[in-house]
């Protein structure tokens, strides 16, 4: 419980910072100025409103909730400080000159006094609990994922910083040579290589040039192989063999091999918002009459479960059940055989819905439980991602991200049956493609594309 706590302490914060504003406007009586009854709601509804657009305001400007679980106690009393100053100066402002009415300053005076007290209050007993727990919260809490390869200014500056090596993850160095240093040295090359296979590791950083090419190819294509994210200090000798992307990383200057906007928390946020009410929307309002009708139908014509469920690849190659309308007959290649033209498995009434797509509409469920997205890199049956992540290059880096009901590569005429090897790869430069240069209006286009293929019809839905 405490390290979930912890976890999502800049959320907690949040939301304990508006309570105590609101609880004590709505709850304490003190109101700002005097009224007739007449008036009440009106001025009460106004008050209520500025008082949190204004404390919305100054927390973005003095970020008093920025990595809380981090930063030192001192610098977030500093921060709470200034936000607190700034909100009774901002009271104070529309109080005077946007209101001519009598203001009770005995009752604001109050009002700020249990603010801050509260505010402050709930901060120092977090920051006693974690001064006492520090190193046990610490060893749950702080994930060591990242790790260097090589030395240098940088490798040593970021070893040395507690902070920035707590920000980032980092674990220690691997060197090319088995050359121990005083940095926090894990290993050489092979060793690296034996633990991107056996241990946890997010992500690795190439800080100096002493690596040799066929070996840095070599570590780049296992850690894809991994979903590891390859970043590169931006003097890196080996920079331009292939694509990079600028990334700034606390303040500090890195080279990506791929680019990812999902990377930012904001634009997840934004995502993940977007597919909790559409997928809210389509369970509501369509699958609540759909589900009877189609579980009748599938009842009667082979008496077996409306719903078919397939353990697919999912985030981070995770396995979910898929949960889809059945449209086939049972049979022991479900999760070996993809569907093929005119495939004997698939019956009358399970030929329409896959024409439809309606099979695939259970997945908002999916999507509303956070399994999947609305859009993104199809999912695959789990030994079709055994089998390709073998003999497709990249073919892991399409589980980034959660995989979605449609995606760019389906509304772009890769969908349904393999033919060939080209077949996937064509896939997965599509899926990459799409992870590489999402937005929102990306998003937005493969649901309308998705929308007018199933009006239109799509020769290879079957």
């Amino acid at each position: 419980m405490s390290v979930y706590f912890f976890k999502h302490l800049q959320r907690i914060f949040l939301i304990v910072d508006y309570i105590i504003i609101n609880m004590l406007f709505i709850f304490g009586k003190l109101y700002f100025f005097e009224f007739t009854e007449s008036d009440f709601e009106q001025n009460f509804r106004t008050q209520f409103i500025l008082l949190n657009l204004s404390w919305l305001v100054i927390t973005i400007i003095t970020k008093p909730y920025k990595i809380l679980k981090i930063r030192e106690s001192s610098l977030n009393f500093n921060a709470l400080a200034k936000s607190f100053i700034l909100l009774v100066l901002s009271t104070a402002v529309y109080l005077s000159l946007i209101f001519s009415v009598k203001i009770n300053y005995r009752n604001i005076i109050l009002y700020f006094l249990l603010i801050g007290f509260f505010m402050t209050l709930t901060r120092f007993i977090l920051f006693l609990y974690r001064k006492k727990n520090r190193v046990k919260l610490g060893r749950k809490f702080y994930s060591f994922n990242t790790v260097l390869v090589g030395e240098n200014k940088l490798s040593t500056s970021l070893l040395a910083n507690k902070y920035l090596r707590r920000s980032l993850g980092i674990r220690g160095t691997y060197n090319e040579e088995n050359k121990e240093t005083k940095n926090q040295y894990l290993g050489d090359v092979n060793k690296l290589l034996q633990d991107i296979e056996n241990t946890k590791i997010s992500s690795i950083i190439f800080c100096d040039d002493n690596i040799e090419v066929d070996i840095y190819k070599e570590i780049v294509e296992v850690a894809e192989h991994k979903m590891i994210r390859i970043y590169m200090v931006p003097d890196f000798k080996y920079a331009n063999l292939g694509p990079n992307y600028f990334d700034v990383i606390h303040e500090i200057p890195f080279l990506k091999l791929i680019r990812e906007p999902l990377s930012n928390s904001k634009k997840q946020l934004l995502k993940r918002m977007f597919d909790i009410g559409f997928s809210l929307f389509v369970i509501i309002f369509l699958l609540s009459w759909l589900i009877p009708i189609v579980a009748l139908i599938v009842k009667l014509e082979s008496n077996e479960s409306p719903f078919f469920l397939q353990k697919r690849s999912g985030l981070n190659n995770e396995p979910f059940n898929c949960i889809k309308f059945r449209s086939m007959k049972s049979n022991k290649n479900a999760d070996l055989q993809t569907a093929i033209k005119n495939d004997s498995r698939i019956t009358k009434f399970g030929a329409f819905i896959r024409k439809t797509s309606i099979d695939e509409l259970p997945q908002f469920i999916n999507v509303f439980l956070g399994e999947m997205s609305v859009v993104g890199p199809r999912p695959h049956m789990l030994s079709q991602t055994e089998m390709y992540s073998k003999i497709t290059k990249k073919y892991m880096t399409r589980h980034i991200v959660k995989p979605g009901i449609t995606g760019w590569a389906q509304v772009t005429g890769s969908r349904g049956e393999i033919f060939s090897h080209r077949d996937m790869e064509k896939r997965i430069e599509k899926d990459v493609w799409y992870i590489q240069n999402w937005s929102f209006f990306l998003d937005m286009k493969i649901i309308f594309l998705t929308l007018y293929n199933i009006v239109k019809g799509d020769d290879q839905a079957y």
